[in-house]
This record gives structure tokens, sequence and C-alpha cells, in this order.
């Protein structure tokens, strides 16, 4: 499979390395000069310094060049730059998918960034794809579960069939806005967790933390729509844990 990757941060270049250690071919697109030349000359990542960059990945920083004549996109840019950034490639997408691989709001809407993508690009297939990863690991071939949601389940089947490897799980649901909110809003408890850590509050701190902020996360889901299975189990909403247990 022929992939694009939108932006050359620690999560898409982790992204990029393990889909191209799978065998597939990848394109970057970076904004920035200096990325492009670190992965293409040195073949080196600047946010993952213990990463080697495979052969079959490739960085540019012209958009048209990496989307044109890629059989899927995934966008993996800040928050605050997806409408902007979508934009820019919108143009040059044919039938490709495009699955968001960020989390958060758009700040100006309170909008969640699959909103914000379907609103740009109403007639193409989207998805999100979240953790529980921390990136490094994800680069490192470190085994790891990623959970990609779909309004179409074909759509689904058809990433976790070409994504997933001998270290790499994919999970499917439908669940798309449950995914995006626990994506986001489990920031929220691992910003308190460190201030509890801060603190030197214990284990019965954090624990009463993760299940009270989980409760919370789940009703404001439920808030949304019916169900709160999702939420509850593989997506980024778990990350909380890794997040708050990862050495400063």
């Amino acid at each position: 499979m022929k992939i694009c990757i939108i932006g050359s941060g620690s999560w898409g270049t982790a992204l990029a390395v393990t889909l191209a250690t799978s065998g597939h071919d990848i394109k970057i697109w970076s904004f920035s000069e200096e990325e492009k030349d670190l992965i293409n000359k040195e073949r080196k990542c600047k946010f993952l310094p213990k990463v080697h960059i495979p052969e079959n990945i490739y960085c540019t920083t012209f958009v048209k060049e990496a989307v044109e004549g890629t059989d899927i996109i995934l966008h993996v840019t800040p928050s605050k730059f997806t409408r902007e950034t979508v934009k820019k490639y919108k143009e040059y997408i044919t039938n490709q998918p495009v699955v968001i691989c960020s989390k958060g709001f758009e700040k100006e809407t309170l909008k969640t960034l699959d909103e914000v993508v379907e609103e740009e690009l109403p007639n193409i297939e989207i998805a999100v794809l979240s953790g529980p990863s921390h990136a490094e690991e994800v680069s490192l071939e470190i085994p790891t579960a990623l959970v990609v949601a779909s309004k179409n389940k074909n759509l689904c089947e058809k990433i976790q069939e070409e994504f997933m490897s001998e270290n790499l799980r994919i999970y499917t649901c439908e669940d798309v806005r449950g995914v995006e909110l626990g994506g986001a809003l489990k920031n929220i408890i691992a910003f308190c967790a460190g201030i509890a850590a801060g603190l030197g509050l214990g284990d019965n701190s954090f624990a009463a933390l993760i299940t009270r902020g989980l409760k919370e996360i789940s009703e404001l889901r439920n808030s949304f729509r019916r169900g709160k299975r999702n939420i509850l189990w593989t997506n980024r909403t778990w990350r909380s844990y890794s997040n708050m247990f990862e050495p400063a």
C-alpha cells in the first residue's frame, strides 16, 4: 500500500517507520526543510533519536507530491493546525480515505477533529486511529495496541488488515466520537496526575483520579450519544495510564 502521512512529528514518523517496516511505501509531508533533509539524507528523526528511517520512507515539503498517487492519507498534525492543513491538500485528494491520527478539539468551534475534516472533505471516507501508545515505543517495534474507528466498517477492516503486524495490533469499532473524546480528554487526567505526583500523593490518590476521571469522560460521551463501551477500553483514554506513569 502507498501511504501519505501528513506531519513529520514524533507520531507521524513513528507510524511511518512501523508501516514501512511492514513493507508499505511511505511519503511524509513536512512543513520543515530541516526535518525533510534529516529524514531523506541522514535517515534520522530529531524527535525519535534511537530510530533509523527505512529506505522506503520519503519526505517532501510539497503537499501535492505527498498526496498524489497514494492509497490512503494519515493526518498527523497538531489539532490547532488541522483545518488549515486539510485545506492545503484537499484539492489533491481523489478518493483516498483520510485517517485522523491527531487528538484534540478545534479551539474556535470546540468541534472534534472528525467533524472538522468532514466539513472540509464532505465526500471522503474518514477514520480515526488512536492509542494507547507512545510514539517512541511504536517506532522501536515494542508491542502496541491501537484502535481504528469509522462509520464505515469496511474501511476499519481494511486498515486493520493492512496496518496490523507482529508488533502492532489494531482493533476496530464504530464509535468515532467516543474514540475522539477519549483521546482528547485523557490529557486532563494525565495533567492532574502530574500535579498529584508533584504533591507526593500515593497510589490511592492515583487510583481515585483514574477511576473518577474515566467515569466523567464516559458520562460526557454518553451525553453526546448512546453507548459507553468503546470509550472505556482500547483507545487513548487508557493512554492516561501510560502518561501518568511515564518517568519524568
